[in-house]
């Protein structure tokens, strides 16, 4: 991983917060990480300073009680209640009785609320009730309709509410509708640099995994800088500064600067 200076100015200048939603053995530090409830482990809560517990919509078996027990077991700052994959009603249905079980229990933290389409009518049924909207059901589609959707819910929310892009991903549509109107979304969500990084061109063995993360971590920060106005286009003017700059660093350096 960079040097801390180098990732702060990323983390800082980034209009979302990019959370890693995969195992990668706690072998990079990242700021935000996302792991469900069944790989949730005590190893990636240390890697990273922001943890999301995921409720395991995949597993019917894992409850809301789960999660909560979950977050409150690794100190997690926000827990994902469950959702019913494109069923609003079973949805909100699911979020209530999460939050009735999270007024009695001692997991303290965050509660994020997953809406399924449509995206606006289940935000509205579920105002007021949790800290963070996450807009769900979108992680296959297009890059269009997530960004619609994720627009959709922004417009009856506002401004003020947190607004999760689950499974959103990176993509360049992504990021460019960020940088366009950098409170379209505040977080989102995604497994591709481990996914990407875990080619049959990495050479079997032991410690193959670091090799993996350290891919994934270049790119991390490269998807990470595409989410703030440093990945903006440059004008012509500005490169020339950029490239004058650089060359006048590296003659201080050399010619040890007129000493």
């Amino acid at each position: 991983m960079i040097r801390d200076e180098y990732l702060r100015r990323l983390v800082d200048a980034a209009h979302v917060d990019l959370y890693l939603s995969a195992v990668d053995g706690a072998r990079i530090y990242w700021p935000w990480r996302m792991q469900p409830v069944h790989e949730a482990s005590e190893r990636h809560r240390n890697a990273c300073e922001s943890y999301v517990v995921d409720s395991s919509f995949k597993d019917e078996s894992i409850t809301n009680e789960d999660a909560l027990d979950t977050a409150y077991a690794m100190d997690a700052e926000m827990v994902v209640l469950a959702d019913v994959w494109h069923d609003k009603d079973e949805t909100v249905t699911a979020i209530l009785e999460g939050i009735e079980l999270y007024d009695d229990h001692p997991y303290d933290g965050k509660v994020i609320a997953p809406l399924q389409p449509p995206h606006d009518e289940c935000f509205l049924e579920l105002e007021g009730q949790v800290d963070v909207y996450a807009v769900g059901g979108v992680k296959d589609a297009g890059n269009e309709t997530r960004i619609e959707a994720a627009r959709c819910v922004r417009d009856v929310a506002g401004a003020d509410v947190h607004l999760h892009g689950l499974g959103y991903g990176a993509t360049d549509a992504i990021a460019e509708a960020i940088r366009t109107d950098p409170k379209l979304l505040d977080s989102i969500d995604y497994s591709t640099p481990i996914q990407s990084a875990n080619g049959t061109d990495v050479a079997p063995g032991k410690e193959r995994m670091s090799v993996v993360a350290a891919r994934a971590a270049a790119q991390l920060v490269e998807d990470l800088r595409k989410f703030s106005p440093y990945a903006e286009q440059p004008q012509p003017e500005d490169l020339r500064g950029e490239a004058q700059s650089g060359l006048d660093e590296v003659a201080v350096r050399t010619d040890g600067g007129g000493r």
